[in-house]
């Protein structure tokens, strides 16, 4: 606004104060505006430039009129846009004439301090000779002084009788000094500042002024703030349990490093044993489909993604009962995150006529459900490369893709899901091609039953094995990094608030409610079961 001139600032004050500081007063009431500003009283006829037009458009809604009154005349408004002369404000000669108050008078007398500099107190305000009978009355300092002011350093019999704090400040021997009748400790400092030698009993005095007191700073920055201050036996180790005990702190910080639990895994042993759900959003296609419900066989790695137009909870359990109960059995276990539309009474009831277990993921813990995860990446990269003209369809281009995907041998087990899921090969077009497409063997039903047992006990255990290797590895990689020990029963604990969304920079990381671990998880596991105090 520097280069802005007289009438455009005084046009930015008129709009700021209509439109912001006294729009609830002003609106729907007629107002007239008093300016010295003679061009902004020809407003309504003045060439404007394209923000003064937008100043102008934000006015319109009110019903003003501007009137100009010569700087003489307009004091009022200029007296509150002037600096105040120095010195004590004369009310008498400033209002001749009128008479003022008794308890008003006695207020303009009072005289007013004036702060010149900002001050951190670290210690509370006391005198030297309480600070003495304070070290006096301090049976470690009072242990030593009395070995130092006599000159010599106690023997060995003596050093047995000393409490551990004394035996650390006997370290500081050299550096002890006395100015007056209080104990310092030399430093090496290039200030030449000398720490005094704190009592016990103002450590948590102090400590609460340059921590609570003073923008609950961790400990290094703590102890650097402490050391050209004062000093006592073990006030690194204190700092530190101070630190670690404000409820403050542990509330609003981030733990660096973060913990990193033991890396879980969900086994499966046979087909339609573990069926993990979840829900992804595309982008809409030319009938409005958007949401996708995803269902993975864990052991097979079998996927359907079905285009649903919604997500409630109806819709997932007539899916669940049409697209996979119908063609692949009623799966024994079926796995999800915590959202609404898989928690609800409406799948709790599904769940119970048909005997399957239900289990869930952590809250706010995709990795939970790390192989619908996966494979929403999978399928989100197989969608992209559609043609461009045809990924507003992909709801029909969907059947081909995962066709594709559960006829290619996966990654993890070695064989395509549709072989483990369906117990043989699928035929695809490169077969025909390659002449790969065999003739019927003839037989009878029986022959064919214990062939096509024995070839699927060879690929499940083939299957299983792959499984088991992938997973140790992964496991071994992940543990490679193991942070933090792991939590005991009965342990009083926080949970990290992940519920805010939008702009939390300042927002408290983790709940202040207390916790309490009521279940710790097995060998292995990472899930704790734990319930508020």
């Amino acid at each position: 606004m520097a280069n802005y001139s007289s009438m455009k600032l005084e046009f930015l004050a008129l709009k700021w104060a209509m439109t912001e500081k006294f729009r609830e007063y002003l609106l729907g009431h007629r107002c007239i505006v008093y300016t010295d500003n003679n061009p902004l009283s020809h407003l309504a006829t003045a060439k404007l430039g394209a923000t003064e037009q937008r100043w102008a458009a934000q006015l319109a809604s009110f019903d003003f009129e501007i009137k100009y009154r010569s700087g003489r005349s307009n004091r009022n408004a200029d007296a509150l846009s002037r600096q105040h002369p120095p010195g004590p404000l004369d009310m008498t000669a400033m209002l001749p004439g009128t008479p003022l108050p008794e308890p008003l008078q006695q207020v303009l007398k009072v005289n007013k301090t004036v702060v010149t500099q900002a001050t951190v107190t670290v210690l509370p305000e006391r005198t030297p000779d309480d600070i003495h009978n304070l070290q006096q009355a301090d049976s470690v300092i009072r242990e030593v002084q009395r070995y130092w002011e006599e000159g010599r350093r106690p023997s060995y019999a003596e050093r047995q009788e000393l409490s551990p704090p004394a035996l650390i400040l006997l370290r500081q021997w050299g550096r002890l000094v006395k100015r007056g009748d209080i104990l310092y400790r030399q430093t090496l400092r290039p200030d030449g500042a000398e720490p005094i030698l704190l009592p016990a009993v103002l450590v948590p005095e102090v400590l609460t002024q340059v921590h609570q007191e003073h923008g609950h700073q961790g400990v290094e920055r703590t102890l650097a703030l402490l050391r050209s201050r004062c000093y006592w036996p073990g006030m690194s180790t204190k700092v530190a349990q101070w630190c670690q005990a404000c409820e403050r702190c542990q509330v609003a910080k981030d733990r660096q490093p973060a913990a990193r639990n033991p890396m879980g895994h969900l086994f499966a042993a046979r087909p339609n044993e573990i069926l993990a759900i979840d829900y992804t959003l595309l982008e809409p296609a030319r009938n409005g489909m958007e949401n996708v419900l995803v269902m993975t066989d864990i052991f097979s790695k079998y996927t359907l993604a079905i285009p649903t137009r919604d997500q409630h909870a109806s819709t997932v359990a007539h899916v669940l009962v049409v697209e996979w109960f119908s063609k692949f059995g009623v799966p024994a276990r079926i796995h999800s995150d915590q959202g609404r539309n898989f928690e609800s009474a409406l799948i709790q009831q599904l769940c119970s006529l048909y005997g399957i277990q239900k289990s869930r993921t952590t809250p706010y813990h995709p990795a939970g459900n790390g192989q619908c995860e996966r494979f929403n990446r999978t399928l989100h990269n197989l969608l992209r490369t559609l043609p461009p003209s045809r990924k507003r369809d992909w709801t029909s281009c969907l059947p081909q893709v995962l066709y594709s995907y559960n006829t290619t041998p996966h990654q993890t087990t070695g064989e395509s899901p549709f072989f483990l899921m369906f117990g043989q090969e699928p035929r695809l077009p490169i077969d025909f091609l390659l002449a790969r497409v065999q003739d019927p063997v003839s037989g009878g039903v029986h022959e064919w039953i214990q062939e096509h047992q024995a070839r699927l006990q060879i690929a499940f255990d083939g299957a299983r094995e792959c499984m088991k290797t992938a997973a140790e590895r992964r496991k071994t990689a992940h543990d490679q990094h193991l942070r933090g020990e792991p939590l005991k029963e009965g342990q009083s604990v926080f949970l990290r608030d992940l519920s805010t969304r939008g702009r939390h920079k300042m927002k408290d990381r983790w709940s202040s409610t207390v916790y309490s671990v009521l279940k710790a998880p097995k060998e292995g596991g990472s899930v704790y079961t734990i319930a508020p105090k």
